[in-house]
């Protein structure tokens, strides 16, 4: 600043830098504050520090409320359009915030009252547009000589800076929460997708972490159940979860379902057990599998219960049937051996009397002494072939290498006289060896043959065929034997109900049998773990084929 052109009157201007020559140079004659030697002290005072101060400053003075700043405040009014802004009344300076900003100054002037405002958004134009600008600011009154009110001090920082970067991280800040009250949301869905899967199980399920005292697992924590297992303790997961298991179940602690989960959690080996889970008022039989995963360890297990008890029932019921067929066989054996004494006697007495009576019985005296004896022969026919089926219960201890060839030959020579009598053939080779119980084999092929002669057809010669063959079923290999006759045949309709004890198909009158032959076959087969299966036709013989596993 020029100095010659300071004087007394503009001391207040010395070193007041570019704001302070704007004053000196600017023509105050033409302003309602006249020639600066005019102004009142008061004013040359507040304009001397307010020109001084390195923090922006601002002062509206008089009734026109006319501009002054100092450096500080430059900046904020831009690069063009506001500035130079000295000497000019307000209105001029600030139209497009006067309406808001008037009624703030005009309170100081009417009041004497100073006010303060922090980040206040202000709208300005400058550089060209109107920009959003924030302000942390003061209003003080500027006292006369007099006493009155004749401007306002205005302290002013613009903060639009710090108001920006507070609202970005408080946007950011949303932004973050948003996520993650998100993936919160995404992560209690997931946990309700996942309680609902886990809840649909049948079986029971854990995941467990330890609990230690002085570096011991002293117990587990449920971290996730499902309602499988919380049925247990006639609860739910949620009520349980983070709970303590010996909280829930005590007597826990003292059995294999605490110890062995506690082994897989230090040793990290999977382990599947069975347990007898008698504590805490329960009784259940269980299968245990305890999986280790990173801290946890998942317990998952499989109720048997109710199956352990069916077993008890059925080991109950098998004890009783064995008593049973052990008091049936002895019957059979007792009746068996009780009723062919008498038989005999029936026979024998017949007998006598037919010889005694001689030429005195008429013919049909002798047609009811030949059915007594036939009746007679035939019950005893009955009885050794219940007490032969009787004694097929009796499963050897172990079974032997058993040639069937050897087997078949026998049954043929012991049948030898009815076979002549029939005029019968046979044709049978390559039988296999197999692990059985030869003398239930035997009478397999006694009565399947014995069944042949039975039913064969008087107008042709009989022939039976007896084979082998390998046969796949079920993934089981099975030797098939088959024995196929062209006698008489049967009805493929009764194909299952002729192994039923005491079936019989043809005409009583003209074949006997007792109906016990092809249910001792049947038991036979039975015992050896194979199958029986007949074909047959009416007029067109019959197979049997019998599957006995290798």
């Amino acid at each position: 600043m020029d100095k010659q052109r300071i004087g007394t009157e503009t001391s207040f201007l010395v070193n007041a830098g570019e704001i302070g020559q704007l004053i000196l140079l600017y023509d105050w004659n033409k302003s309602s504050l006249g020639p600066i030697r005019l102004w009142p002290a008061s004013l040359k005072t507040t304009l001397g520090i307010v020109l001084n101060s390195a923090f922006p400053m601002f002062v509206f003075w008089g009734p026109d409320k006319i501009c002054f700043y100092n450096d500080a405040y430059r900046h904020s009014l831009g690069t063009s359009g506001k500035h130079p802004a000295i000497g000019k009344p307000a209105i001029e300076v600030w139209p497009e915030v006067w309406e808001t900003t008037a009624s703030l100054i005009d309170s100081v002037y009417a009041t004497g009252t100073p006010s303060w405002f922090e980040n206040r958004l202000i709208p300005i134009e400058r550089n060209g547009q109107m920009e959003d600008v924030y302000w942390t600011f003061s209003h003080s009154p500027i006292f006369a000589e007099s006493g009155s009110i004749e401007g306002v001090l205005v302290t002013s920082l613009e903060t639009t800076p710090a108001v920006t970067a507070k609202k970005m991280i408080q946007e950011s800040v949303q932004q973050r929460t948003n996520e993650l009250n998100q993936a919160n949301t995404s992560v209690m869905q997931a946990n309700k997708y996942l309680q609902d899967i886990i809840n649909s199980f049948k079986q029971p399920l854990q995941v467990l972490s330890p609990v230690y005292e002085k570096g011991e697992i002293v117990d587990f924590r449920f971290n996730l159940t499902n309602q499988a297992y919380a049925s247990y303790a006639n609860t739910t997961p949620k009520q349980i979860s983070g709970c303590k298991v010996s909280d829930v179940f005590p007597g826990y602690l003292n059995t294999t379902s605490f110890s062995n989960v506690v082994a897989t959690f230090l040793t990290g080996e999977s382990n599947t057990w069975m347990i007898h889970y008698d504590q805490d008022g329960l009784d259940l039989y269980n299968e245990m599998t305890a999986i280790k995963m990173g801290e946890e360890v998942i317990l998952h297990f499989a109720d048997y219960t109710k199956l352990k008890y069916l077993e008890f029932e059925l080991l109950n019921k098998i004890t009783d049937l064995e008593k049973s067929n052990q008091n049936l066989e002895a019957f059979a054996h007792a009746a068996s051996h009780d009723l062919k004494e008498p038989l005999r006697k029936i026979q024998m007495f017949a007998n006598m009397l037919q010889d005694q009576l001689g030429e005195k019985l008429t013919e049909q005296n002798l047609m009811m002494f030949n059915r007594i004896i036939s009746s007679a022969e035939r019950m005893g026919k009955l009885t050794d072939d219940l007490l032969q089926y009787s004694q097929l219960s009796l499963v050897p201890p172990s079974k032997e290498p058993v040639d069937l060839n050897e087997n078949v030959s026998q049954v043929l020579e012991d049948l030898e006289i009815r076979i002549r009598e029939s005029n019968a053939s046979f044709t049978f080779n390559d039988l296999p060896v197999i692990a059985g119980y030869k003398r239930q084999l035997y009478q397999m092929f006694l009565n399947l043959i014995s069944n042949s002669l039975k039913y064969r057809d008087p107008s042709i010669p009989l022939h039976v065929e007896i084979s082998s063959v390998p046969y796949l079923e079920n993934g089981v290999q099975y030797h098939q034997i088959q024995v196929r006759d062209n006698g008489l045949g049967f009805q493929q309709e009764f194909a299952d109900i002729i192994f039923q004890l005491f079936t019989r198909l043809q005409n009583t009158s003209t074949q006997s049998g007792s109906g016990i032959g092809l249910s001792t076959v049947k038991r036979v087969v039975d015992n050896h773990k194979g199958i029986i299966r007949a074909d047959s036709k009416p007029g067109n013989g019959a197979l049997f084929s019998v599957y006995l596993p290798y």
